[in-house]
Formats: C-alpha cells, structure tokens, sequence
C-alpha cells in the first residue's frame, strides 16, 4: 500500500489520500492502517492524522539498499583507512536518519552509531547533507514535527536558522556537524545524488584529531567516492570558513 504512495511516504500521508490511492473500501484502509500503527511499521501523528513510515520500515528500509551497501562497503573501508576515522552510510527514513553501514575507526577513542540507529536530521551531517536538497516545504514540515531539540551548546535550535544553515550546505558543497550532535564530536558529510536524495556518506572523529581545517580534505574524498558510486562529476567543494 505504502508502494503506491511513494512520493507522499516520507512526509505523511491522510486517510483519504490513502483510500484513494489504494482504491480500496475507507474501512479496510483504516483496519490496516491501524495493525500497521500497532506493529511499528507505521506511526500516527496525534495532531495532523497523518500516517508516516514507522520504526519498524527501517529493516525493509535497509533490505530495498543491499546493492548500494554492497558497492559502497570497499569505498567506506578505503576513507576509514585514509583518515583512520569513522565512516557511515545513512539514509533519511521517515523524519530521521538511520545508519545504513558504518566501518568503525581502529583507534581506542572513536565515534560510532551501530546499524540501524537513527539520528536527527537537524543535528547530523548526513541529515543535513541530505535535507539540503529536498523542497524548503518539505524540509520544513519535517522540522516542525520532529522539532529541533539541543543536543550540545551547537545544536541549531531554531528552523529559520536551520534553513540558512542549509544554504551554507548547498554554497561549500558539504554538510558539517561541528560539535553539534556530540560534545567534541565533528562530522562531514556528502549527499549520493540520485532521482530523490536520500542517501549521504559521511566522516565522524573528534575534534583534537579532525580540526576545521581537515574537514575540506576529508569532504573532497568524499565526494570523489559519491562520484564514482553514483556516476556523476560534482563541483567542487568550498572550505567553511
């Protein structure tokens, strides 16, 4: 059902949208739907009614991307091996960020999410990667339902200031969480292009071993692996500043 409601999966769907799209009875739809929010598969948001993706679509979520998991595993071994950090591959499922893989640093003191955590978008360089090339409509939508808590003294706390934020992301050709989802954590991130956006690579380490001025070498590795995985030349990245 969910299938042929694609392009509204991610941002919510109402009840008659799905009646309508499923061309099935207003009371089957609803029986399902409710077995769907009950498993986990789907959740219901109080105020709007809208139905979006649950935490249990991750799994199938995950399942639907084994090749690109597949080919981009040598990639994330061969950038862990270069900067000795943490790697992930994240996908934007429902209104966060789930890590798809990651290949953890050697090193002692190191960042690492497990498989199929999930993250906010506000706080992350995938997310941000990410969202920086999704509809500003959408973009804020997403914000005001998950909202944007404070995770450090960094976190962007307010969506007007997240917005410009995102404007920075598209102008340097990368995302940068700068101690803004863990405390002496830094993290960048690169966005895979494809029909919709939803994949991005990222470099996580802490901050006395990945100073500002490494970020743009390691964003510039990055986008050289999304380019071959995605088979498309990017432009150039800009160093923030």
């Amino acid at each position: 059902m969910l299938r042929e409601v694609g392009s509204v999966a991610n941002t919510g769907a109402s009840l008659p949208q799905l009646v309508a799209a499923t061309r099935l009875p207003k009371s089957s739809v609803h029986r399902y739907l409710e077995v769907l929010v009950q498993e986990g598969f789907l959740e219901r948001d109080a105020q709007s009614g809208l139905y979006r993706l649950g935490a249990r679509i991750v799994a199938l979520a995950i399942n639907e991307a084994p090749l690109l998991v597949l080919r981009a595993r040598p990639h994330l071994e061969r950038l862990r091996d270069r900067f000795d950090e943490t790697v992930n591959l994240g996908v934007l499922s429902g209104d966060n960020i789930v890590y798809l893989d990651i290949v953890e640093s050697p090193r002692t003191v190191r960042l690492a999410a497990r498989i199929g955590d999930r993250d906010m978008v506000h706080s992350t360089a995938l997310g941000k990667a990410i969202v920086a090339d999704l509809p500003e409509a959408e973009v804020r939508s997403l914000l005001k339902r998950s909202g944007l808590p404070r995770r450090t003294a960094n976190t962007i706390t307010r969506a007007a200031d997240f917005m410009t934020h995102l404007e920075l992301v598209r102008a340097h050709g990368f995302a940068l969480d700068d101690q803004e989802n863990n405390v002496e954590g830094r993290c960048v991130a690169v966005a895979i292009p494809g029909p919709r956006v939803q994949y991005a690579i990222s470099v996580s380490g802490i901050t006395t071993r990945f100073p500002m001025s490494k970020t743009a070498e390691v964003a510039r590795e990055i986008r050289q692996i999304v380019s071959e995985l995605s088979d498309q030349s990017l432009p150039p990245i800009k160093p923030y500043s």
